[in-house]
């Protein structure tokens, strides 16, 4: 399978200042805004900062002992680079959580509404810088990882489904009102790792009908340098045979489609899709 390579996976250097900047905001996130607010935030992180809660032990040690059984089952499923990457991942965001665990002492922010936006905000955009160099903080993102690869369930759902669990025990031991602050701060934190970590990487599928196929289907491949492939139907109404287009672009590409369609046949029935995940020629794969 051919992939495209990027600057971050190629330089080792250049991968890791980006895990350590997405860690560094991610524990601003969480320390800086979420634990002053006594919200939660999601997956391990957030079931330590409960546990901190009631037994004042360190956030990060707590992070770093629950992660223990965790990867151990992902060096039994997942890929053993992704595994080790992650291991030391976890190591390093277990010290910087326990290393700023009162750093929200110096941010002035004491709404909580603003606490659970930014604290969210600022969690996922961490976790999603991680993410885009194919890596994680270890974690649920490991459970989440193994469910992806073993049963094809989008780490989303595995990450709402223990958020969800975690917003219960938050309404149980700090009341409703923080339980339902705590989700606006998940939802956020959801919301802000999926742009990051899919930004500059989205894909469409387009589909052209036209009389002018073959000409269309000719700029598509010599300017955009995209495959192109051909699809035979017949119209229902007319039984004219006609050749649709098929291609899968990137998102910043669709005006040139347009453009190339349109220049050629003013009557060009043009579709665009979305697409959640592409492998192959031409396209930076999406690990998780």
């Amino acid at each position: 399978m051919s992939k495209v390579n990027t600057t971050v996976e190629d330089n080792i250097f250049i991968r890791y200042l980006m895990i350590m900047t997405g860690m560094i905001i991610a524990c601003i996130g969480i320390n800086g805004f979420i634990r002053p607010a006594h919200l939660l935030s999601g997956g391990v992180a957030g079931i330590s900062t409960a546990i901190n809660y009631l037994t004042g032990v360190n956030v990060g040690l707590l992070t770093f002992l629950i992660n223990i059984p965790i990867f151990i089952l992902g060096f039994i499923y997942l890929e053993k680079d992704f595994c080790i990457s992650s291991l030391i991942n976890m190591i390093l965001f277990s010290l910087l959580l326990g290393l700023t665990q009162n750093i929200g002492g110096i941010i002035p922010v004491r709404d909580i509404l603003l606490q659970s936006v930014f604290g969210g905000i600022l969690a996922g955009i961490g976790s999603g810088l991680v993410f885009r160099t194919k890596s994680s903080q270890g974690g649920t993102d490991i459970i989440g990882a193994i469910l992806k690869f073993k049963k094809n369930i989008d780490m989303k759902d595995t990450t709402l489904t223990i958020n969800i669990l975690i917003v219960l025990v938050s309404a149980m031991l700090f009341g409703m009102d923080l339980a339902l602050y705590t989700l606006i701060e998940m939802f956020l934190s959801a919301s802000a790792m999926n742009f990051t970590k899919d930004a500059m990487n989205s894909q469409k599928s387009v589909m052209v009908i036209s009389r002018e196929s073959e000409s269309i289907a000719g700029d598509i491949m010599n300017v955009l340098k995209r495959g192109v492939t051909f699809l035979e139907a017949e119209g229902a109404y007319t039984k004219e045979r006609k050749r649709i287009i098929y291609c899968i672009v990137s998102s910043n590409e669709i005006p040139k489609i347009k453009e190339i369609a349109l220049t050629y046949d003013k009557r060009s029935f043009i579709s665009v899709n979305d697409v959640t995940e592409v492998k192959g020629r031409g396209f930076k794969e999406k690990y998780l």
